[in-house]
């Protein structure tokens, strides 16, 4: 059996308008800076952070509601798409996380691949 779940309207405002104050972002910020040499290899796209939400039950039902049947207990495959596309770090970071999960597999589909210019352009259209 296949449950379908997509993001609710009000967890899309609060992830792109965010709910947090400048101090409150600053300060996370500067906490997961700590023992990081490289600044740049720490950033974990926020596809992964849904999935292990997802994994371990954690994900917020009022924030992806579910389109059919019950909520499933485990999980093994998780298919994943994303409208708008996705970037190579977001594939890079599903790969990974299927070599070092082998229990659980995630399955990645888009409607396009963005580099840094198709990302810009699509920006710049106002899609």
């Amino acid at each position: 059996p296949y449950n379908l779940f997509s993001p609710s309207k009000q967890w899309y405002q609060r992830r792109v308008r965010g709910e947090q104050t400048a101090v409150a972002m600053t300060k996370k910020y500067f906490k997961g800076l700590q023992g990081v040499e490289n600044i740049y290899t720490q950033h974990k796209p926020y596809l992964i952070e849904v999935v292990q939400q997802l994994v371990q039950g954690k994900l917020k039902e009022q924030d992806f509601p579910w389109l059919g049947g019950a909520p499933i207990i485990r999980v093994n495959e998780i298919i994943v798409f994303m409208v708008g596309g996705i970037t190579y770090e977001e594939m890079k970071a599903a790969h990974q996380w299927n070599v070092s999960n082998p229990g659980n597999k995630i399955i990645l589909a888009s409607t396009s691949v963005h580099n840094c210019r198709s990302f810009l352009d699509m920006v710049a259209a106002g899609q």
